[in-house]
């Protein structure tokens, strides 16, 4: 399931991230941290992606991301009154994933 950070996702609903964070936030779904709040935790519409960073002070240090899914940018549109029309044409067409059909043997040489 392809994800988008909340740069990418602004960028995508025409908004900047800062004014993007800021609706989302009063719109409650997300904390006070950038973190997906209540309900949105964990569910199909907004990620946590986690990681650690060696902060040069402070030494190795755990972060988490908020990156928004397919189906988090259609919901974050309607709930915001957004357009979105614009979007991509990989969001917009929802093409299933390709499925790999194995090679054909090369034979014996």
């Amino acid at each position: 399931m392809r994800t988008y950070t909340l740069d990418q996702a602004a960028a995508l609903l025409n908004l900047g991230r800062n004014t993007l964070t800021r609706r989302l936030r009063q719109a409650g779904m997300l904390g006070p941290d950038n973190l997906p709040a209540g309900a949105y935790r964990g569910g199909r519409l907004l990620r946590v992606k986690t990681g650690t960073f060696r902060h040069p002070v402070a030494g190795w240090t755990h972060y988490g991301r908020t990156e928004v899914t397919d189906a988090g940018l259609d919901h974050i549109a309607e709930k915001l009154g957004i357009d979105i029309d614009h979007l991509p044409v990989l969001h917009a067409t929802r093409q299933p994933p390709r499925t790999t059909q194995p090679r054909a043997g090369r034979g014996a040489h």
